[in-house]
């Protein structure tokens, strides 16, 4: 099914692709085999894929997302959860209710309104999770006014990028002049810790490395412990193993 130029077309059961280039509508839930949208595309409801969804532009979706991937660029928002048994690439700026996925991988400036659920998490840019972020492995090179409610994770790396006005538009969107700390007001619990200008009430690890601006209350580790002389931290505790 294609969409040239602008048009509609309503929600339903397509036993094949669904294209839309310029601007189209989809009036409610649809099922498909993929979708592609270039341009400027709207679903009023949910969007469940077989395979691949790919957006390139702007897409709207109301409701949720469900495909075997996800790809997009530009702007692409979400109202309810993007769920995927496999990887999720978005360069641009995106915005969902929650993320259940196995990879996360972003570039430019992501919201999310919930809890960020994934095996690998991969950010570059800005990034603010208001819910639990939680994958396996978390590496996230972060810019202007970044943070998540909450941390957990195996081994977690959240550092400050070398370019500070990442994307431009998109660091001007998620922070000021001067680029801030990742802000985490609740805590981070893994395994293996590395972090740098992150602020957080709390970190607890087995291994556990506080470089330079971060500025945490507690500190609990199991094994070893560096703290920068850069850092400040409120106190440390070791913890049985």
């Amino acid at each position: 099914m294609n969409i040239s130029g602008a048009g509609s077309l309503p929600g339903g059961v397509y036993d094949d692709s669904i294209h839309i280039s310029g601007s189209g509508r989809i009036t409610g839930t649809v099922s498909c085999t993929s979708f592609h949208s270039s341009g400027s595309g709207k679903v009023d409801g949910d969007i469940f894929c077989s395979e691949s969804l790919h957006s390139s532009g702007s897409c709207r979706i109301e409701g949720s997302v469900q495909a075997e991937s996800v790809s997009s660029s530009g702007s692409f928002h979400v109202g309810g959860t993007v769920s995927s048994p496999g990887t999720v690439r978005a360069s641009g700026s995106f915005h969902s209710g929650t993320v259940n996925v196995s990879e996360f991988h972003t570039s430019g400036g992501v919201t999310v309104d919930g809890d960020i659920s994934a095996e690998e998490v991969k950010i570059s840019g800005g990034i603010k999770c208001s819910g639990l972020l939680n994958a396996e492995n978390i590496h996230i090179r972060f810019g202007g006014n970044s943070g998540a409610g909450s941390v957990g994770g195996s081994s977690i790396k959240i550092v400050r990028g070398d370019n500070f006005n990442i994307g431009g538009f998109f660091y001007r969107l998620f922070g000021g002049k001067e680029p801030n700390l990742f802000d985490v007001p609740g805590s981070i619990e893994g395994d293996e810790i590395y972090l740098e200008y992150v602020g957080a009430a709390s970190v607890t690890g087995r291994i556990v490395k506080i470089g330079p601006g971060c500025d945490i209350g507690q500190v609990s580790y199991i094994e070893t412990i560096e703290i920068s002389d850069e850092a400040s931290v409120g106190s440390t505790e070791q913890l049985n193993g």
